[in-house]
């Protein structure tokens, strides 16, 4: 039985496909034990009948009965004993009443009750028209005395032919030792490069995977492997993030700090300081100041998974940050506007959310041309709540779009220093990202940049 998983096509299986495929190839392997048995019976019961058909229809019986009225019993037993019993395929035996053979020669293991009663015994008459069948013949001596002329075909046991026996236990071995050797390389190798590559990761390879053609398997196997695969890409990016992160901070306090330098030199060499190097001094250290707080910031946010969770009205939260913006806005010469749509409720955490819809309008303002406007919309869609910030700024390069969201990265001819940290949109995203949402940069019709974010929105009973 399968079930489709909510709101999906996608059918669901309600046992793991490794445990499915280890079932089938478990009952592969007995399917082909039954054939086997089945095969191997059938042989033996050939075998078995034409031991039977011989043991009853045999052409020595009659020149051993010759013998017997001739000879009696010891020449009989002289012409059993000169060589007829040696075939290859056969042996002769010549019972007495009580199942011992004229040559004192043992009866095959297993077989001894089997001949006691069911051969030699005489078998019980039922009325005078009712001749019971015999599985040997018998020959009369001249005493009177009933013998029991047996053949036997070499090697017979309750399992049939030795070469019966021994051709079933190796054809069992060979088929358990293919579905193990099948079994350990589907179900072993991919636990084997797992383990490669989990060494190799602790060992400090960043860079380890599992190969493609593993995590490509449809069972919990190749879903193990994807997800290391996933997680050695997300280890190795944050690794690479790192070392970039450090790089960048490096070149973003060393401006400053070149700057506080020159202007110290400065003031040593005249033993003061004016005023324009004082404020140039309070700048630079104010900036560092949004540089560490900024960083410091954003790592807070990276090693937080879950955000304090309260029910927010995200239209109203939007006004009142435009309306403190608007103070910025006028400084710079361009207008701030809102459009929204009533009663856009979310969840979340609104010092949080507020701390990332500033990050962008602040950008968005900074790079605004004089007169223009910047548009701030916030509406409700089919997939949740949707906010865009629009500028007419200079815009980003295609190939920039995306990475305008990692730390300290600028586009092509946009001057560093200012008062940006390069860690805004970084931070604006980590927000969003911790809300469930989503953020993304798009090429403005006409030039400028939109800045567009996806959250979802409250259901209200």
């Amino acid at each position: 039985m399968t079930t489709r998983s909510p709101g999906s096509d996608r059918l669901v299986f309600p046992y793991p496909r490794l445990y499915l495929r280890l079932a089938l190839y478990i009952g592969a392997a007995l399917a082909v034990f039954v054939l086997l048995g089945a095969a191997s019976l059938a042989l033996i019961a050939s075998y078995e009948l034409r031991g039977y058909s011989l043991a009853r229809q045999s052409p020595l019986a009659k020149d051993a009965a010759v013998i017997l009225a001739r000879d009696g019993k010891s020449g009989l037993r002289e012409w059993l004993a000169n060589g007829v019993i040696e075939n290859d395929d056969f042996t002769v035996f010549v019972l007495n009443q009580n199942s011992q053979d004229l040559l004192d020669r043992p009866l095959p293991m297993g077989l001894e009750d089997f001949v006691r009663e069911s051969v030699v015994a005489r078998p019980e008459s039922t009325g005078e028209n009712y001749m019971p069948v015999r599985l040997a013949p018998q020959l009369v001596a001249p005493d009177g005395e009933i013998l029991t002329f047996l053949v036997l075909p070499k090697g017979i046991s309750l399992w049939g032919s030795p070469a019966t026996l021994f051709g079933l236990i190796v054809t069992a071995l060979l088929v358990t030792g293919a579905i193990a050797w099948l079994i350990a390389r589907i179900f072993g190798r991919p636990i084997v490069e797992l383990q490669r590559a989990v060494r190799d990761l602790a060992s400090g390879h960043a860079d380890a995977r599992v190969p493609a053609v593993i995590a490509r398997r449809t069972d919990e196997l190749g879903a193990l492997a994807a997800d290391f695969n996933r997680m050695s890409r997300k280890l190795n990016a944050l690794i690479v993030g790192r070392e970039q992160l450090m790089q960048e901070l490096s070149h973003e306090l060393r401006a400053p700090l070149a700057r506080l330098q020159a202007a110290l030199a400065l003031a040593g060499a005249r033993n003061s300081l004016t005023m324009a190097e004082r404020e140039q001094v309070d700048t630079e250290i104010g900036r560092m100041d949004k540089v560490i707080g900024e960083l410091l910031r954003f790592s807070r946010l990276n090693t937080v998974d879950v955000v304090a969770r309260r029910l927010i009205r995200l239209d109203a939260l939007l006004t009142d940050l435009v309306e403190t913006e608007k103070v910025e806005s006028a400084a710079r010469g361009c207008r701030l506007t809102l459009e929204s749509d009533a009663a856009l409720t979310m969840v979340g955490d609104p010092e949080l959310l507020k701390r990332g819809f500033e990050n962008i309008l602040r950008n968005a303002i900074r790079f605004a041309p004089r007169g223009s406007e910047v548009e701030l919309a916030a509406r409700r869609g089919r997939k949740g709540i949707s906010v865009t910030v629009s500028d007419r700024g200079p815009g980003v390069p295609e190939g920039y779009l995306e990475q305008i969201f990692e730390p300290f990265v600028r586009a092509p001819g946009v001057a560093e220093g200012g008062q940006s940290s390069g860690l805004g949109l970084a931070i604006a995203r980590r927000v969003f990202e911790l809300h469930d949402g989503s953020v993304e940069a798009l090429a403005r019709a006409g030039g400028g940049l939109i800045i567009r974010v996806n959250l979802l929105e409250a259901k209200l009973q």
